[in-house]
């Protein structure tokens, strides 16, 4: 994985999946699949809105394993081009101060996928490394689920 700062509090990050660009772009959509494997390790999730269309909301509530609050998170969805890019906000806590903006591009690789994820708008430096540290994880729990699940769920 590579990761790499583009402006102080911009998050760039590129990982290889081993499955093909729709396969990985749908995986974001599905409301089913989302609940598998969105949220870093440590946390369970429930996914109490998904409207996978341009304009459409999402809703994570997130709550890590040892019994702590929910912590929500939610945004619009405001570009989807499958299989190639999708870009939503990030609002932590329905905090438009908190509020950044998700992209994620889908390249084919040898039969494989490079996702790109940028997140701009964090508000300070170790706020983006927060960032990069559950995104990190996050990545890792996308990567199981698909090896455990080739096909759609």
């Amino acid at each position: 994985m590579t990761i790499a700062v583009a402006e102080d509090t911009t998050l760039l990050m590129t990982r290889i999946f081993d499955a093909p660009p729709a396969r990985v772009f749908d995986a974001w959509l599905s409301r089913e699949e989302w609940q598998r494997w969105v949220g870093p390790p440590g946390t369970q999730c429930e996914i109490p809105l998904l409207e996978p269309h341009v304009g459409g909301r999402y809703r994570i509530n997130m709550r890590m394993s040892n019994g702590g609050p929910v912590v929500p998170v939610g945004g619009v969805f405001r570009v989807i081009e499958r299989p190639r890019r999708l870009a939503m906000t990030w609002c932590w806590d329905g905090d438009p101060a908190r509020e950044s903006l998700l992209t994620l591009l889908f390249a084919e690789r040898d039969g494989k996928t490079e996702l790109t994820l940028r997140q701009e708008g964090l508000a300070t430096v170790a706020n983006r490394d927060d960032h990069r540290r559950g995104w990190t994880g996050v990545f890792g729990k996308l990567e199981a689920y698909l090896s455990a699940h080739s096909a759609a769920a």
